[in-house]
């Protein structure tokens, strides 16, 4: 009797989960289709097939195999790491508990694109192996305080290594945050503004072109003659538009790597709070604009 009660809940659940999914996929399909403007558009679908089907997402870069396990998962645990490993290997639960996900970490492996937001549903899970880890350290009493201060370390690393990574982070956008300069520094009426392919992929989004007087194109593989339809450009190549008869406004730096420095330098800097002097900037993004409407202004 309880076998065919289990065997009914499985099939009730198996019934509803389909119900949701095509209602799901209904949903998408009508909401997408009408704000993209296109017959039968299924986003999650199409992106499905050009990277895993047709095999294209290596136009956007290859990674080795290796990625995920030597890179994305150090990076996204940190100081709970340890502990995750100690939990699989000490308790039979937590490694049936993250079977599925390193099934599923493994397929990510096989694509030769790879992003560490793939495999972001599997952090949840790492940190419960952690937990129990850490639990189990806990309650050997010859260790206890070793492991209570090494478990309080680590989460200090770990929230210094977090403040300083969202510090990073923020200047991964030079796209947007020239964007947002070029809106405060030029008041120009019905502006036409050319975004190139790095700025719109290092910030630009639709949330940020504010100005309802001004055209933003994001249009690719242009002519030179076309540039002199835009009043601003947003470009990585600044260089090509010179002759072009644009001006430089403003040039966005962004994030390009980390200073090597000695020992005691990065420990004087660290103590005065200047932790940015350690992270090195480039000049990503030119705001450029037509000299001829410079000088008229």
């Amino acid at each position: 009797m309880l076998v065919s009660s289990a065997r009914s809940s499985t099939w009730r659940a198996a019934g509803l989960s389909l119900i949701v999914l095509v209602a799901s996929v209904l949903l998408t399909l009508l909401v997408d289709s009408y704000y993209w403007q296109t017959r039968w558009m299924w986003p999650e679908f199409q992106v499905f097939w050009f990277n895993a089907v047709r095999g294209q997402s290596v136009e956007w870069g290859i990674s080795p195999p290796h990625y995920y396990l030597i890179r994305a998962i150090p990076r996204l645990q940190l100081g709970a790491l340890p502990f995750t490993v100690v939990g699989i290997l000490r308790n039979s639960r937590t490694a049936r508990l993250i079977g599925a996900y390193a099934v599923a970490i493994a397929i990510f492996s096989a694509n030769p694109h790879k992003e560490w937001r793939f495999i972001l549903p599997s952090v949840p899970v790492l940190n419960i192996c952690a937990a129990v880890g850490v639990s189990g350290l806990h309650q050997i009493a010859s260790i206890r305080r070793f492991v209570t201060a090494i478990a309080t370390l680590l989460i200090g690393f770990s929230l210094c290594a977090v403040l300083i990574m969202t510090f990073v982070s923020s200047l991964n956008y030079p796209g947007g945050h020239a964007l947002a300069l070029l809106h405060s520094i030029d008041q120009m009426p019905n502006a036409s503004v050319h975004i190139d392919a790095y700025s719109a992929m290092t910030g630009v989004t639709r949330f940020g072109q504010c100005r309802l007087d001004w055209k933003y194109d994001k249009s690719e593989d242009l002519m030179p003659s076309q540039y002199q339809s835009f009043t601003h450009l947003l470009t990585s190549y600044p260089e090509q538009h010179i002759n072009q008869g644009f001006k430089v406004l403003h040039i966005q730096t962004g994030y390009e790597g980390l200073q090597v420095v000695p020992i005691r330098d990065s420990l004087r800097t660290l103590a005065s709070g200047q932790f940015a002097l350690l992270i090195r900037q480039a000049p990503l993004v030119w705001i450029m604009r037509r000299a001829d409407i410079h000088e008229e202004q």
